[in-house]
């Protein structure tokens, strides 16, 4: 029986590394797509922040939407750093009672080849004015 078990044993050298060398890969693709996605969320929440702070500095009395935007990209370059990229401002859709901040981009990549980790946030809010009591 003994002799049996080092036959046995004798045949199951060198398996590990094979093992090893098609399990690492799909292990480190994994780890790669993991930290991928995180920096993407993390860049996302840059973006929200950065217009959620826009949307503060214009929703202020006698602030323009313009005001938010530069706000916007102030705090976006102070933050993002280098995640975000592609970075754009907008302000389409504001109104005289109604401003809206737009932040769109692209989250860095790890993935060689594949730039395009789109993200963008979209914040509004009422801008503050002057109203007489009852009515506008």
């Amino acid at each position: 029986m003994f002799k049996r078990l080092q036959l046995r044993a004798a045949d199951d050298r060198g398996s590990s590394p094979i093992q090893m060398a098609i399990i690492f890969p799909i292990v480190l693709l994994l780890f790669v797509a993991i930290v991928q996605s995180i920096l993407w969320a993390y860049s996302r929440n840059v973006a929200y922040t950065a217009a959620r702070e826009g949307l503060a500095a214009g929703r202020a009395y006698q602030a323009s939407p313009a005001d938010g935007a530069d706000r916007t990209s102030e705090t976006l370059t102070r933050l993002g750093g280098n995640l975000v990229t592609s970075s754009s401002v907008s302000t389409a859709g504001s109104t005289g009672e109604r401003i809206v901040i737009r932040v769109e981009g692209s989250a860095m990549s790890l993935v060689p080849g594949v730039a395009n980790w789109q993200l963008s946030a979209t914040v509004s809010g009422p801008r503050e004015r002057w109203t007489t009591a009852g009515g506008e």
